[in-house]
Protein backbone atom coordinates (compact mmCIF):
# COMPACT_ATOMS: atom_id res chain seq x y z
CA UNK A 1 0.00 0.00 0.00
CA UNK A 2 1.17 3.52 -1.04
CA UNK A 3 1.79 6.11 1.66
CA UNK A 4 0.39 9.37 0.96
CA UNK A 5 2.33 11.93 -0.98
CA UNK A 6 5.31 9.46 -1.01
CA UNK A 7 6.65 8.50 -4.03
CA UNK A 8 6.63 4.46 -4.43
CA UNK A 9 9.82 4.15 -6.01
CA UNK A 10 12.77 0.29 -6.50
CA UNK A 11 15.89 0.43 -7.13
CA UNK A 12 17.45 -1.95 -9.85
CA UNK A 13 21.15 -2.67 -9.49
CA UNK A 14 22.96 -2.16 -6.04
CA UNK A 15 26.81 -1.84 -7.31
CA UNK A 16 28.78 0.95 -5.98
CA UNK A 17 26.94 3.67 -7.35
CA UNK A 18 24.10 2.81 -5.53
CA UNK A 19 25.70 1.65 -2.28
CA UNK A 20 27.02 5.29 -1.61
CA UNK A 21 24.74 7.12 -2.89
CA UNK A 22 21.17 6.04 -3.77
CA UNK A 23 20.26 3.33 -1.06
CA UNK A 24 21.15 5.82 1.93
CA UNK A 25 19.51 9.05 0.21
CA UNK A 26 16.13 7.25 -0.96
CA UNK A 27 15.95 5.02 2.35
CA UNK A 28 15.95 8.73 4.32
CA UNK A 29 14.49 10.54 1.94
CA UNK A 30 10.89 12.41 3.28
CA UNK A 31 8.79 11.83 0.41
CA UNK A 32 10.32 8.33 -1.15
CA UNK A 33 8.75 5.32 0.02
CA UNK A 34 11.34 2.30 -1.05
CA UNK A 35 8.78 -0.78 -2.23
CA UNK A 36 11.97 -2.67 -2.88
CA UNK A 37 15.18 -3.69 -4.82
CA UNK A 38 16.76 -5.83 -7.61
CA UNK A 39 19.81 -7.44 -7.79
CA UNK A 40 21.53 -9.85 -10.21
CA UNK A 41 22.87 -11.36 -6.95
CA UNK A 42 20.08 -13.32 -4.57
CA UNK A 43 22.36 -12.70 -2.00
CA UNK A 44 22.95 -9.21 -2.77
CA UNK A 45 19.34 -8.56 -2.56
CA UNK A 46 19.22 -10.20 1.02
CA UNK A 47 21.88 -8.73 2.00
CA UNK A 48 20.22 -5.21 1.30
CA UNK A 49 17.21 -6.01 2.86
CA UNK A 50 19.01 -7.15 6.34
CA UNK A 51 20.45 -3.34 5.79
CA UNK A 52 17.69 -1.06 5.57
CA UNK A 53 14.44 -3.08 5.85
CA UNK A 54 12.81 -2.94 2.54
CA UNK A 55 9.69 -4.95 2.43
CA UNK A 56 11.28 -7.15 -0.41
CA UNK A 57 13.61 -8.00 -2.76
CA UNK A 58 14.00 -9.97 -6.37
CA UNK A 59 16.16 -11.03 -8.85
CA UNK A 60 13.46 -10.48 -11.94
CA UNK A 61 12.50 -7.39 -13.67
CA UNK A 62 8.67 -8.35 -14.03
CA UNK A 63 8.09 -9.05 -10.31
CA UNK A 64 9.67 -5.72 -9.86
CA UNK A 65 7.08 -3.85 -11.99
CA UNK A 66 4.53 -5.82 -10.45
CA UNK A 67 4.94 -3.79 -7.13
CA UNK A 68 2.87 -1.05 -8.61
CA UNK A 69 5.58 1.63 -7.84
CA UNK A 70 5.52 5.63 -9.34
CA UNK A 71 9.79 5.02 -10.27
CA UNK A 72 12.70 2.92 -11.01
CA UNK A 73 15.77 3.83 -10.01
CA UNK A 74 18.17 1.74 -12.63
CA UNK A 75 21.96 1.63 -11.33
CA UNK A 76 22.71 -1.34 -13.45
CA UNK A 77 25.63 -1.45 -15.57
CA UNK A 78 25.42 0.82 -18.64
CA UNK A 79 24.58 -1.91 -21.42
CA UNK A 80 21.99 -3.15 -19.61
CA UNK A 81 19.98 0.23 -19.60
CA UNK A 82 18.34 -0.18 -22.88
CA UNK A 83 16.37 -3.18 -21.42
CA UNK A 84 15.72 -2.15 -18.58
CA UNK A 85 14.57 0.93 -19.40
CA UNK A 86 12.31 0.57 -22.66
CA UNK A 87 10.50 -2.12 -20.35
CA UNK A 88 9.75 0.25 -17.18
CA UNK A 89 8.81 3.34 -20.33
CA UNK A 90 6.66 0.22 -21.71
CA UNK A 91 4.80 0.01 -18.16
CA UNK A 92 4.44 3.65 -18.41
CA UNK A 93 6.97 4.10 -14.77
CA UNK A 94 9.06 7.00 -14.85
CA UNK A 95 12.94 5.95 -14.84
CA UNK A 96 15.85 7.47 -13.21
CA UNK A 97 18.66 6.10 -14.44
CA UNK A 98 22.67 6.99 -14.22
CA UNK A 99 24.64 8.48 -16.89
CA UNK A 100 24.74 7.69 -19.44
CA UNK A 101 21.93 6.00 -21.13
CA UNK A 102 23.85 4.16 -23.44
CA UNK A 103 26.99 3.73 -25.31
CA UNK A 104 25.42 3.55 -28.18
CA UNK A 105 23.68 6.84 -29.61
CA UNK A 106 21.06 5.74 -31.23
CA UNK A 107 19.60 3.61 -28.23
CA UNK A 108 19.77 6.31 -26.17
CA UNK A 109 18.07 8.65 -28.07
CA UNK A 110 15.75 5.93 -28.47
CA UNK A 111 15.04 5.79 -24.81
CA UNK A 112 14.32 9.62 -25.08
CA UNK A 113 12.17 9.11 -27.70
CA UNK A 114 9.96 6.56 -26.35
CA UNK A 115 9.79 8.28 -22.71
CA UNK A 116 8.14 11.21 -24.32
CA UNK A 117 6.08 9.35 -26.69
CA UNK A 118 4.62 7.38 -23.47
CA UNK A 119 4.65 10.91 -21.39
CA UNK A 120 6.86 9.43 -19.27
CA UNK A 121 9.54 10.70 -17.15
CA UNK A 122 13.33 9.69 -18.53
CA UNK A 123 15.26 11.29 -16.15
CA UNK A 124 19.41 10.59 -16.20
CA UNK A 125 21.81 11.47 -13.32
CA UNK A 126 23.97 14.19 -14.13
CA UNK A 127 23.92 15.48 -10.69
CA UNK A 128 26.80 17.71 -11.14
CA UNK A 129 23.85 20.37 -12.68
CA UNK A 130 22.56 20.79 -9.14
CA UNK A 131 26.14 21.05 -7.44
CA UNK A 132 25.75 24.17 -5.21
CA UNK A 133 28.57 25.83 -5.80
CA UNK A 134 28.22 24.90 -9.62
CA UNK A 135 24.96 26.75 -9.77
CA UNK A 136 26.09 29.35 -7.65
CA UNK A 137 29.06 30.66 -10.38
CA UNK A 138 26.73 30.16 -13.33
CA UNK A 139 23.80 32.11 -11.81
CA UNK A 140 27.25 35.02 -10.77
CA UNK A 141 27.94 35.08 -14.17
CA UNK A 142 24.31 35.05 -15.56
CA UNK A 143 23.79 38.20 -13.32
CA UNK A 144 26.03 40.37 -15.22
CA UNK A 145 25.21 39.23 -18.41
CA UNK A 146 25.63 35.97 -18.81
CA UNK A 147 29.24 33.79 -19.58
CA UNK A 148 31.70 34.47 -22.79
CA UNK A 149 34.45 32.25 -22.18
CA UNK A 150 33.73 28.43 -19.44
CA UNK A 151 36.56 26.10 -18.84
CA UNK A 152 35.89 22.68 -17.28
CA UNK A 153 38.69 19.99 -16.32
CA UNK A 154 38.61 17.00 -14.69
CA UNK A 155 42.03 15.00 -14.12
CA UNK A 156 42.48 11.84 -12.46
CA UNK A 157 45.78 9.71 -11.39
CA UNK A 158 44.92 6.66 -12.55
CA UNK A 159 43.41 5.14 -15.96
CA UNK A 160 39.95 3.31 -16.65
CA UNK A 161 39.69 -0.03 -17.13
CA UNK A 162 37.30 0.07 -20.17
CA UNK A 163 38.18 1.56 -23.53
CA UNK A 164 38.58 5.18 -24.08
CA UNK A 165 35.41 5.47 -25.34
CA UNK A 166 33.50 4.28 -22.17
CA UNK A 167 35.87 6.57 -20.19
CA UNK A 168 34.19 9.16 -22.22
CA UNK A 169 30.82 8.23 -21.68
CA UNK A 170 31.49 7.25 -18.13
CA UNK A 171 33.98 9.89 -16.84
CA UNK A 172 34.34 12.81 -19.42
CA UNK A 173 30.45 13.26 -20.19
CA UNK A 174 30.42 14.89 -16.95
CA UNK A 175 32.56 17.93 -18.08
CA UNK A 176 30.72 17.87 -21.47
CA UNK A 177 27.24 18.25 -19.89
CA UNK A 178 28.54 20.70 -17.77
CA UNK A 179 29.62 22.87 -20.76
CA UNK A 180 26.20 22.05 -22.32
CA UNK A 181 24.12 23.38 -18.89
CA UNK A 182 26.37 26.29 -18.76
CA UNK A 183 25.99 27.39 -22.30
CA UNK A 184 23.42 25.66 -23.93
CA UNK A 185 23.06 22.48 -26.51
CA UNK A 186 23.21 24.86 -29.50
CA UNK A 187 26.99 24.07 -29.65
CA UNK A 188 29.96 23.55 -32.36
CA UNK A 189 32.75 21.14 -31.20
CA UNK A 190 35.45 23.35 -33.10
CA UNK A 191 38.63 21.19 -32.15
CA UNK A 192 39.26 18.09 -30.48
CA UNK A 193 41.77 15.22 -29.39
CA UNK A 194 42.31 11.72 -28.03
CA UNK A 195 45.03 10.01 -26.88
CA UNK A 196 44.56 6.49 -25.54
CA UNK A 197 46.87 3.91 -24.88
CA UNK A 198 48.22 0.20 -27.10
CA UNK A 199 45.23 -0.73 -24.96
CA UNK A 200 42.92 1.45 -25.69
CA UNK A 201 42.78 2.94 -22.70
CA UNK A 202 42.02 6.78 -22.44
CA UNK A 203 45.37 8.76 -21.40
CA UNK A 204 43.95 12.34 -22.13
CA UNK A 205 41.28 13.98 -24.10
CA UNK A 206 40.56 17.79 -24.78
CA UNK A 207 38.43 20.32 -26.83
CA UNK A 208 37.29 23.24 -27.71
CA UNK A 209 33.40 24.00 -28.16
CA UNK A 210 31.72 26.78 -29.56
CA UNK A 211 28.24 28.58 -29.36
CA UNK A 212 25.74 30.96 -31.26
CA UNK A 213 25.83 33.48 -28.32
CA UNK A 214 29.57 33.94 -29.24
CA UNK A 215 30.60 31.85 -25.79
CA UNK A 216 33.40 29.61 -25.84
CA UNK A 217 34.08 26.86 -23.92
CA UNK A 218 37.29 24.26 -23.28
CA UNK A 219 36.88 20.58 -21.89
CA UNK A 220 39.74 18.45 -20.87
CA UNK A 221 40.79 15.32 -18.91
CA UNK A 222 44.70 13.49 -18.42
CA UNK A 223 44.34 10.42 -16.76
CA UNK A 224 48.32 10.20 -15.42
CA UNK A 225 47.73 13.82 -13.01
CA UNK A 226 49.66 13.92 -9.94
CA UNK A 227 46.62 14.52 -8.26
CA UNK A 228 42.59 14.23 -8.76
CA UNK A 229 41.19 17.79 -9.62
CA UNK A 230 38.30 18.89 -10.78
CA UNK A 231 37.87 22.62 -12.09
CA UNK A 232 35.42 25.46 -13.58
CA UNK A 233 35.96 28.67 -14.44
CA UNK A 234 33.83 30.86 -15.73
CA UNK A 235 34.44 34.54 -17.70
CA UNK A 236 32.17 37.54 -19.02
CA UNK A 237 30.83 40.48 -18.56
CA UNK A 238 33.19 41.79 -15.64
CA UNK A 239 33.10 38.72 -13.69
CA UNK A 240 34.42 35.31 -12.70
CA UNK A 241 34.12 32.26 -11.00
CA UNK A 242 36.27 29.25 -10.15
CA UNK A 243 35.04 26.36 -8.50
CA UNK A 244 37.31 23.43 -7.33
CA UNK A 245 36.65 19.76 -6.57
CA UNK A 246 32.78 21.53 -6.06
CA UNK A 247 34.03 21.92 -3.13
CA UNK A 248 35.59 25.72 -3.11
CA UNK A 249 34.51 28.83 -5.09
CA UNK A 250 35.47 32.27 -5.37
CA UNK A 251 33.85 35.17 -7.57
CA UNK A 252 35.54 37.77 -8.83
CA UNK A 253 34.27 41.40 -9.86
CA UNK A 254 36.24 44.13 -11.83
CA UNK A 255 36.88 46.28 -8.68
CA UNK A 256 35.97 44.29 -6.41
CA UNK A 257 36.94 42.00 -3.46
CA UNK A 258 37.05 38.40 -3.84
CA UNK A 259 34.20 36.33 -2.13
CA UNK A 260 34.78 33.03 -0.94
CA UNK A 261 32.15 30.33 -0.41
CA UNK A 262 32.20 27.17 1.15
CA UNK A 263 30.12 24.41 3.06
CA UNK A 264 29.31 23.75 6.70
CA UNK A 265 30.19 20.76 8.41
CA UNK A 266 26.42 19.96 8.16
CA UNK A 267 26.14 20.20 4.71
CA UNK A 268 26.27 15.94 3.45
CA UNK A 269 28.93 15.18 0.25
CA UNK A 270 25.46 14.11 -1.42
CA UNK A 271 24.34 17.81 -1.30
CA UNK A 272 27.24 19.11 -2.44
CA UNK A 273 27.88 17.02 -5.33
CA UNK A 274 24.41 17.74 -6.13
CA UNK A 275 22.79 14.63 -6.17
CA UNK A 276 20.44 15.19 -3.86
CA UNK A 277 19.23 18.27 -5.78
CA UNK A 278 18.94 15.74 -8.77
CA UNK A 279 17.02 13.09 -7.19
CA UNK A 280 14.60 16.29 -5.90
CA UNK A 281 14.59 17.51 -9.04
CA UNK A 282 13.21 14.09 -10.55
CA UNK A 283 11.06 13.47 -7.72
CA UNK A 284 9.28 16.98 -8.30
CA UNK A 285 8.62 16.02 -11.83
CA UNK A 286 7.08 12.99 -12.42
CA UNK A 287 3.49 14.39 -13.27
CA UNK A 288 5.58 17.10 -15.48
CA UNK A 289 8.44 15.22 -17.12
CA UNK A 290 9.27 18.42 -19.77
CA UNK A 291 10.11 20.52 -16.43
CA UNK A 292 12.12 18.00 -15.10
CA UNK A 293 16.14 20.09 -15.53
CA UNK A 294 17.75 16.01 -16.42
CA UNK A 295 14.83 14.93 -18.73
CA UNK A 296 16.66 12.14 -21.18
CA UNK A 297 15.80 14.65 -23.93
CA UNK A 298 17.33 17.29 -22.54
CA UNK A 299 20.63 15.65 -22.00
CA UNK A 300 20.59 14.01 -25.32
CA UNK A 301 23.28 16.72 -26.53
CA UNK A 302 25.97 15.77 -24.17
CA UNK A 303 25.62 12.33 -25.68
CA UNK A 304 25.65 13.44 -29.09
CA UNK A 305 28.91 15.36 -27.82
CA UNK A 306 30.76 12.11 -26.34
CA UNK A 307 30.20 10.42 -29.14
CA UNK A 308 31.90 13.06 -31.76
CA UNK A 309 34.79 12.71 -29.41
CA UNK A 310 34.81 8.95 -29.18
CA UNK A 311 34.59 8.91 -33.17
Amino acid sequence: MKVPDRKRVALVGIGGIARKVYLPLLANHPQVEVAGVLSRSATTVQDTLETYRFPQGTTDLNELLSWDVDAVFVHSPTPSHYDIVMKCLERRVSVYVDKPLSYNLKESQEMASFAQEQGVLLAVGFNRRYAPLYMTAKAWLEQAGGISQCTAVKHRTELQSGSSRETVYDDLIHMLDLLLWLCGNDYELLRSMLQSNKEGQLLQSSGLLGWSSGASGMFSMIRDAGTDLEKLELHGNGRSAEVVNLETAVLYEKGGLPRSQGFGSWDTILQRRGFSGAVDDFLSHIDSPEQCGIAAAAVLASHKLAEELSD
